[in-house]
């Protein structure tokens, strides 16, 4: 029997079948038959059917519908019960409830983010599970640190909470302090940051360690409003270098080859979403991070009903993404990432500050540390250093 209640929050524009069935948008046929849309894919192993509510669930992604059909409605959201949020996060959610979500707005804001955040936690409070793990993928793996503040705010703080986030990615609207900062109750966190994606408006979230993970002291206030829940408990920065300090327990950082939606499940050579442009040598980055995803989901109590479905094991499909490289320089503008025009272009940014400050954020490379000479991970003459947390190279 499984151990925990598993909440799958879907990214932008994502249905709950995203990668089982095609729709207009988005053909199946773009991911990796092994792992499909990975968010989507691990609900349908741990609980047999994608309409399934447990023991695992899914949650739709911004801006979208629940299914590839019909895709003209959502079913409601579960909002005021059992946890019981303030006023104003229900009177933000109560828009994005039922109906037809589907919106470009949602999809370039994320506003209804909260919303969708809010239904996972309460799906999670009501499983009646001893722990709850989330898994999410873009703004759905935003959500997963969201929700966890919700559980910890509104009548579960005692609830111990395991995430893993893929590439979680926030947009250009406001960053939240209950973004940028893991709650008390997150117990382990799992952060892969894809290395290759530079489109406009996707720099990374790299959350704080929680004061248990980072072995501090820190007491947290709640604030008054759900926007500012967080903002008195913003603690150390992972990002900022920290010489001497011990790393923070339970917090993973990884770094992987690919674009954002190559570490989710496409399999295309450039990231997008041409089925014909699909290939072996793509399939390896989502193959990847599935295994690394039901790994830590099963050592965390969930019971998955079938075995993995890719067989190459994690140590192989490493060395042959890092010996067949080449496609993934590409994505990311070649081997070579220096550049004469200024501010290193071709270099992710990544951000553990809340704001909208586009100047709050951080060269991927600077804050990483070295790729091991063994990993030719492209990198410019210009990095420098690492930050306090470390990081694992995939």
């Amino acid at each position: 029997m499984s151990e925990a209640f598993t909440v799958c929050f879907c990214g932008t524009s994502c249905t709950r079948d995203e990668g089982e069935a095609t729709r207009d948008g988005s053909n199946k046929l773009i991911y990796s038959t092994q792992t499909g849309y990975i968010p989507v894919r691990i609900h349908l192993e741990i609980s047999g059917d994608l309409h399934a509510t447990h023991p695992s669930v899914t949650v739709r992604g911004p801006g979208e519908n629940d299914w590839a059909s019909p895709r003209t409605t959502s079913e409601p959201l579960m909002l005021d019960g059992p946890l019981k949020p303030t006023p104003d996060l229900l009177s933000d959610a109560r828009p994005y409830s039922g109906g037809d979500q589907r919106s470009s707005v949602s999809t370039a804001t994320g506003w209804d983010a909260a919303a969708l955040a809010l239904h996972g936690a309460n799906l999670a409070a009501g499983s009646r599970m001893p722990n709850y793990n989330f898994i999410g993928h873009s703004r759905g793996a935003v959500e997963c640190v969201m929700a966890a503040w919700f559980l910890y705010a509104y009548g579960q703080p005692s609830a111990k909470v395991r995430i893993i986030a893929i590439d979680p990615v926030p947009g250009p609207g406001n960053w939240y302090g209950i973004l940028t900062q893991l709650p008390p109750n997150v117990v382990e966190y799992v952060g892969i940051t894809a290395w290759d994606h530079l489109d406009t408006g996707f720099n990374g979230l790299v959350p704080r360690p929680n004061a248990q993970m980072a072995g501090s002291t820190a007491q947290l206030k709640l604030g008054s409003t759900w926007t500012r829940l967080a903002d008195t408990y913003q603690l150390d920065d992972p990002l900022k270098p920290k010489p001497g300090a011990p790393q923070p327990v339970g917090y993973h950082l990884y770094a992987s080859r690919g674009r954002h939606a190559t570490v989710a499940g496409n399999a295309t050579s450039d990231g997008k979403y041409d089925a014909s442009l699909v290939t072996a040598g793509a399939a390896r980055v989502p193959q990847l991070i599935y295994r690394l995803a039901r790994a830590y989901l099963t050592s965390w109590g969930t019971d998955f009903r079938v075995k993995s479905a890719v067989g190459a094991g994690a140590l192989q499909l490493r060395q042959e993404i890092n010996l067949d490289h080449a496609m993934f320089d590409a994505m990311g503008g070649g081997a070579l990432r220096d550049s004469i025009q200024p501010n290193r272009p071709y270099v992710r940014q990544v951000s553990s500050i809340s704001g909208r400050n586009p100047f709050n954020t951080y060269y991927l490379e600077d804050v990483t540390g070295d790729p091991p000479y063994r990993q030719p991970y492209p990198v410019t003459a210009a990095r420098t250093g690492g930050g306090w947390a470390h990081w694992t190279f995939l």
